[in-house]
């Protein structure tokens, strides 16, 4: 399921860290809704590899120091979400946050709309791909993290596989599918994002990826690489 979400804002500044103020949302609409949600996405006590990912759309925006300055006071999220009863306890748990106010710092925002967007339908095992917002690739190796772009094609490849692998504990997708997958930039770009306390380099822009279809499939859906659930790795095709 692809939904989109419409926001209006009190003022036209968003902070650049804006993806933490998105967690919270999804956070607190999460656990207002059902705790049995909110427990089943969000343990303190472990990491949980979720089945969505998240991209946001501002209209023009200027970064200034560690603000975007917007010429509308109103932004878009946009959600891709591969598991059914996941989408639906979202879905729902967002309607019940409609017209209320959330606070992010010196700003504010209240959720107007929400609507379902068409999914493609995946009839090759090649597809054209534009990352709606940037692609992490990281490994983490005694307790630190590496990050690669597509600049590095060969830990790039490697690393994405790593993180597949990650994001198929929660299917029945057999683990050996991920050496079917390749990534070819097109029309690339590598961006270097400030995300919590980190710098951290990540690719954008158009792409082709090959894998089996039942594998381009989750991925269309549940987004690729790392932190899809924070923001990354969404991608549509084109």
């Amino acid at each position: 399921m692809r939904l989109k979400l419409y926001f209006k804002l009190e003022n036209e500044k968003m902070p650049i860290q804006y993806r933490k103020y998105i967690l919270s949302f999804i956070k607190k609409s999460l656990s207002e809704y059902g705790e049995e949600y909110y427990k089943r996405l969000y343990d303190g006590n472990k990491p949980i590899v979720k089945p969505y990912t998240f991209s946001i759309f501002f209209e023009n925006p200027k970064i200034e120091n560690e603000e975007i300055l917007l010429n509308k006071k109103e932004f878009e999220l946009n959600m891709a979400i591969q598991d059914y009863e996941i989408a639906v306890a979202l879905y729902n748990s967002f309607n019940h946050q409609k017209n209320k106010i959330f606070s992010i710092g010196n700003n504010s925002w209240s959720l107007t709309n929400i609507s379902m967007l068409p999914e493609k339908n995946i009839t090759s095992e090649s597809i054209d791909i534009k990352f709606q917002s940037p692609l992490v690739a990281r490994n983490r190796q005694d307790k630190k993290d590496y990050y690669y772009s597509y600049t590095n094609p060969e830990k790039f490849l490697e690393t994405l596989k790593i993180n597949i692998r990650e994001e198929l504990k929660i299917t029945d997708i057999p683990a050996e599918i991920v050496e079917t997958f390749e990534i070819t930039p097109i029309e690339p770009k590598k961006v270097v994002i400030k995300f919590y306390e980190k710098q951290i380099e990540t690719s954008t822009g158009k792409f082709n990826i090959k894998g089996d279809k039942r594998l381009l499939e989750y991925l269309y859906k549940a987004g690729l690489g790392s932190k899809r659930s924070a923001g990354f790795g969404m991608f549509q095709i084109i």
